[in-house]
Parts: C-alpha cells; sequence; structure tokens
C-alpha cells in the first residue's frame, strides 16, 4: 500500500474547512443539552422523567451505532476515501428531523409524545454520529504536528460553540415580543417559536456538513487506505475493537476521564436554564446579552490553546487549567448558596445593576478556560492515534474517537436523567405553578437545595475526571517519534 503523507503545518483553509461543520454538532449538541428537557416538559407537557427516559432510551441506538460508524469508516474503501460517504450521507437526515424535532403534532397522548420525542432523537443521533465520528477521525491524518493538532481541535471547537452559540442566542432574541400573545405572555413557552427555532437550526446544521464535507473532499488522494478487507465477520469486528480500546493505557485514562466529564456536564447542562431563569432571574434580554458576550470566548481560546501547548505541553496545560475552572466555575453558585442560607452578602443580589457583568464577566472566563482544556484533551486523543497503531498495526481514528464519543452521550444522557431526579427530590415546582400560584419566583430554600445537590456533584465529577489525565503517560518527544515512524504512514495489521 502507498503510504500517505500528513502535513505538519497546515494552512487556515484547511483547519476552516475542518471546523466550520463542527456548527452542526453545536447545534444539535445545544438543542439536546439545554433545550429538550425544557420543551418537551415545560412547554409540551410531557412529565419531566417521560423525557428523561425516551432521552436515556436512545443511548441503544447510540451503543450500536458509534462503535459500528467508527469502524467501518475507518475501514471503507471508495473514490470517496473511508470518511466522506459517511460525511455526505449525514446531512439531509439529520437536517430534516431535527426540524420535526420541535414541531410535534398537536394532540397527543403522553405516550405519543414520548415515542415521537423518541424515534426523532434516535435518528438525529444515528445520523449526527455519521458525520461527527469519520469528520474529526480526518484530524490526525490531516496534521501529525504536536502543536496544530491542537490548534486543528480549537478550529473545531470554536465553531462548535459558534454554532451552538448562535442557535441559543436566537432563541432568546426568537422569544422577544413576536413571540408573546395573549396566551403565552412569556415567549419561551409558545410551541410556534420553537419550531421556528427548529427550521433555522436544521438549515444550519445541513450547510456545516455539506461546508466541511465538500471542503475537506479535495485531500482524500493524501490520506490512508485501508487494505482490502478477507474477513469481517462480527466475531473479528468484536475482537480488534477490544484490542484497539484496550491497547493503550493512556487512552484507558482519557476515556474514563471524558464519562466522569460528561456526566457533570450533563447535569450542568441540564440545570442552566433554571438557573438563569429562576437562581439568577435573567429575564430573555439578559440571558441574550450574556449569550451574546460568550462569543469572545471560542475567540481566546482559539489563539491561546496552541500557545499553551506549545509553551507548557498539553498535560500540564490541562491539569492547571482544569482545576481552576472547576473551582472558579462553582464560585458564584458556592456564594449565593451562602446568600440564601445564611444572609450574607457575597454575592451582587439579582436587583443589584452589577448582577449581569459580573455573570457576564464570569462566563466568558470559565468557558474560555473549559475550551481550551477540551480541545487541548482532544488533542491529546489524536496523539495516541500513532502510538496505538504502532501496537496493532491498524489506523483507527474512527474507532478511538466514536467509543470516546459514545461514552459521553451515555453518562450525559444520564446526567439529563439526574437532573430531572433532583428536581424532583428538592420539589421544584413546576413552570405552570411557578408562573400562575408564585408569581414567577421560586421560593429561596427551594433554590438554596438546587445549589446544594449542584455544586458538591460537579466538583467531585469534574475533579475526579481531572485526576485521571494525570494517567496520560505519552510525552511530546515520543509523540513526534511515533509521527516520524514510518509505520504509521500506512496500514499494516490485517
Amino acid at each position: 500500500m502507498e503510504e500517505s503523507q500528513p502535513k505538519s503545518n497546515i494552512n487556515f483553509r484547511t483547519k476552516f474547512y475542518y471546523g466550520f461543520g463542527s456548527i452542526s454538532f453545536g447545534i444539535k449538541n445545544n438543542g439536546f443539552s439545554y433545550f429538550v428537557l425544557f420543551v418537551y416538559s415545560s412547554v409540551l407537557g410531557l412529565p419531566a422523567w417521560m423525557a428523561g427516559l425516551a432521552l436515556n432510551l436512545v443511548l441503544i441506538a447510540d451503543a450500536v451505532t458509534d462503535p459500528l460508524v467508527g469502524y467501518y469508516s475507518d475501514r471503507t474503501r471508495s473514490r470517496w476515501g473511508r470518511r466522506h460517504p459517511f460525511m455526505y450521507a449525514a446531512a439531509l437526515p439529520v437536517a430534516i428531523t431535527y426540524y420535526f424535532l420541535w414541531t410535534p403534532p398537536e394532540s397527543l397522548t403522553d405516550w405519543q409524545l414520548f415515542s415521537y420525542l423518541l424515534i426523532c432523537a434516535i435518528i438525529i443521533r444515528v445520523f449526527i454520529t455519521f458525520y461527527e465520528v469519520p469528520s474529526v477521525s480526518l484530524g490526525p491524518e490531516l496534521t501529525d504536528n504536536y502543536v496544530e493538532r491542537t490548534s486543528l481541535m480549537s478550529f473545531r471547537y470554536f465553531f462548535g460553540w459558534f454554532g451552538g452559540l448562535t442557535t441559543y442566542n436566537l432563541v432568546w432574541f426568537w422569544f422577544g415580543p413576536n413571540n408573546v400573545t395573549q396566551t403565552y405572555t412569556d415567549g419561551r413557552y409558545n410551541p410556534e417559536a420553537w419550531s421556528e427555532y427548529g427550521l433555522v437550526a436544521a438549515v444550519l446544521i445541513f450547510i456545516g456538513i455539506i461546508v466541511t464535507s465538500a471542503g475537506t473532499h479535495r485531500h482524500i488522494p493524501d490520506l490512508i487506505e485501508p487494505p482490502e478487507r478477507k474477513n469481517t465477520g462480527l466475531l473479528v469486528v468484536l475482537t480488534e475493537l477490544k484490542e484497539t480500546l484496550l491497547a493503550n493505557r493512556s487512552y484507558m485514562f482519557l476515556f474514563v476521564s471524558g464519562l466522569l466529564a460528561a456526566l457533570a456536564g450533563g447535569i450542568e447542562a441540564a440545570f442552566a436554564v433554571y438557573f438563569d431563569s429562576y437562581f439568577w432571574g435573567l429575564n430573555t434580554d439578559e440571558m441574550l446579552t450574556r449569550g451574546l458576550c460568550l462569543y469572545l470566548s471560542p475567540i481566546f481560546a482559539i489563539i491561546l490553546a496552541p500557545i499553551f501547548s506549545d509553551r507548557f505541553g498539553k498535560k500540564n496545560t490541562v491539569m492547571s487549567l482544569w482545576a481552576f475552572q472547576i473551582v472558579f466555575a462553582a464560585l458564584p453558585f458556592a456564594l449565593r448558596y451562602c446568600d440564601l442560607t445564611y444572609g450574607t452578602s457575597l454575592f451582587p443580589s439579582n436587583d443589584s445593576p452589577y448582577l449581569l457583568a459580573t455573570l457576564c464577566i464570569h462566563v466568558v472566563i470559565n468557558v474560555t478556560c473549559g475550551i481550551i482544556v477540551f480541545a487541548t484533551l482532544s488533542s491529546m486523543l489524536m496523539d495516541l492515534v500513532e502510538d496505538i497503531q504502532l501496537q496493532t498495526g491498524r489506523r483507527e481514528e474512527g474507532v478511538l474517537f466514536s467509543a470516546r464519543s459514545f461514552a459521553d452521550k451515555a453518562v450525559s444522557g444520564f446526567g439529563l436523567t439526574f437532573a430531572g431526579i433532583i428536581l424532583s427530590l428538592i420539589s421544584f415546582p413546576e413552570s405552570s405553578v411557578i408562573r400562575e400560584q408564585l408569581n414567577g419566583v421560586v421560593p429561596d430554600q427551594v433554590l438554596a437545595d438546587l445549589a446544594l445537590w449542584y455544586i458538591p456533584i460537579c466538583i467531585i465529577a469534574f475533579g475526579s475526571a481531572l485526576s485521571l489525565v494525570s494517567g496520560y503517560t505519552l510525552t511530546r518527544d515520543e509523540h513526534e517519534d511515533n509521527a516520524s515512524n514510518p509505520d504509521t504512514k500506512v496500514w499494516k495489521g490485517e
């Protein structure tokens, strides 16, 4: 087989096209993480436990499709290479189904609405996997340079956050005067507004997938081609999956670290709307203001992440910055808990003119650190591709990224369910009760209980994830030795 020749230094155009499609994943992820549970339970009236159950049952489909897409995208032989056939195939199914997710038929029973959510979610998650896993797996082949890989992943996170933020901000823009009616004095509870959001988001998802697929198409001749398969039975598939995933100790540490981080992230995302609406008492204009400020974070991160990786090394960057971010992220909630419980004045009150500015500064710093950390972690995973290839003889970026992707989705989905359980345990009132009986104000004790659950869970889960990164042992010198080894330029094992 011919050897591929990955470039050590890649140009802006390549980074742009590689990263741009992450807009699609960011929009989908943002919708599932922040809005699906809220919309189906608070807007459409589906009991929260049923919505959470539907989102977790999707994991059965993920458990099958994620590793198989990764496995076969590593081994597909076609004139469009091994990744692009999957990427092109994903565009229409994801976009169309994402629109219908937010536009369910009227007058459905609870179980009919549950089934509708489940079917839409399965289709979306399966086909976004068809795009995301092969797409991200292109990265290690585009460059083998230690710092450029961090830069490449920074572009991916930049556009992922850009896509997520744009649709997040559009939500609050949409829920302005145009969607306030006699029936819905708060546009967030107007189902028609969510349908409009779904249409715009679906169009953007389609554009993102097509742009990255077409923009990276020219690299196909330079990428590694797998050998022809002689034996593709289920036993072979399972054996190779097991061998690849268990071949490297550093990969296992990153894998388990990702599980814990995704669990905490799922809880964090599920509570975001509740904290914004009731804990901080933000209106839609204030949420939009804070959301617009967040555009600064991926800009800072795309600049700083490769600088930190080059100067301090990837592992040191993650260990130091993540430790700071975990404590810094929890600080406002801890201070407000003290205010609610002990009557202190450690954080601006909800009627303070300084609250919004404080929250904006906090979230920009917090998210900047988070993007740098997770872009660097993904770059560290890229560096393990050659290390594992030298052990197995197979070039399997798809398997490595799909396993981590499934793990992230699995426990983040559990995080959504766990968040619903916590809301039930603290007797968090339903939205109709808050609007009609409590005048939009949740009792201080309920808010304090919410913070009391949220703070330690996130600190312990994220802190445990951070501690596992210490088990990553691949150094920069070792990676550069691996990258210069001719055995990593061609698929040898079969």
